[in-house]
């Protein structure tokens, strides 16, 4: 997969650039992913705050020229966290405004230390899954269509497909939620 710097990301974006727009998917989902799925995100819901803080940084872009201080993957993920705390706090979710987008500086994203905290937790538990449920979820999360997981792995239906991501993607969240580190780093937050 080809790589792009933030400047290539960020002039991609101004000119709607759909391999960048692809790399950015395919790049920072799983992380994002991961960063909210120790948080009790579901995946529907990671999905919309995903989608929706593409939608804001595309419109950032677009309206004000967006200048970074701190990577783009930083900055997208401090944005998704935003969303994510807002829609937490109102119970519901929708478009975010602009105001919202402007708090989201430098500062926001210091809490680098607590996303690397939880990624280093996330990447540790993964590790300690079966080859095969690593495999199913890295597919999974890279948007591999689920009839294409189901023939790599030679499974007999897509339902079985579903249940077997499922408890794979289960066994993940309980070993995190489990985990003594968890509560020590939410507790902290």
């Amino acid at each position: 997969m080809e790589q792009y710097t933030d400047e290539q990301i960020i002039e991609g974006i101004s000119q709607n650039d759909r391999k960048v727009m692809d790399y950015i998917y395919d790049r920072f989902y799983g992380k994002v992913e991961g960063f909210l799925i120790v948080r009790g995100g579901n995946p529907e819901h990671i999905k919309d705050v995903f989608q929706e803080a593409i939608l804001v940084i595309y419109q950032k872009v677009h309206q004000k020229g967006l200048k970074l201080t701190c990577a783009f993957s930083t900055y997208l993920l401090a944005v998704c966290k935003n969303i994510w705390m807002h829609d937490m706090r109102r119970g519901k979710y929708h478009l975010v405004e602009d105001s919202r987008l402007d708090s989201v500086s430098e500062e926001d994203a210091i809490d680098r230390e607590l996303e690397e905290k939880l990624l280093a937790l996330y990447e540790h538990h993964f590790r300690q899954l079966s080859k095969d449920c690593q495999k199913l979820l890295q597919l999974h999360f890279g948007k591999v269509p689920l009839a294409e997981i189901q023939r790599i792995f030679g499974y007999s239906s897509e339902h079985y497909t579903s249940d077997r991501k499922y408890r794979c993607k289960q066994s993940l969240y309980n070993r995190i939620r489990k985990d003594p580190k968890f509560k020590e780093i939410t507790d902290d937050r």
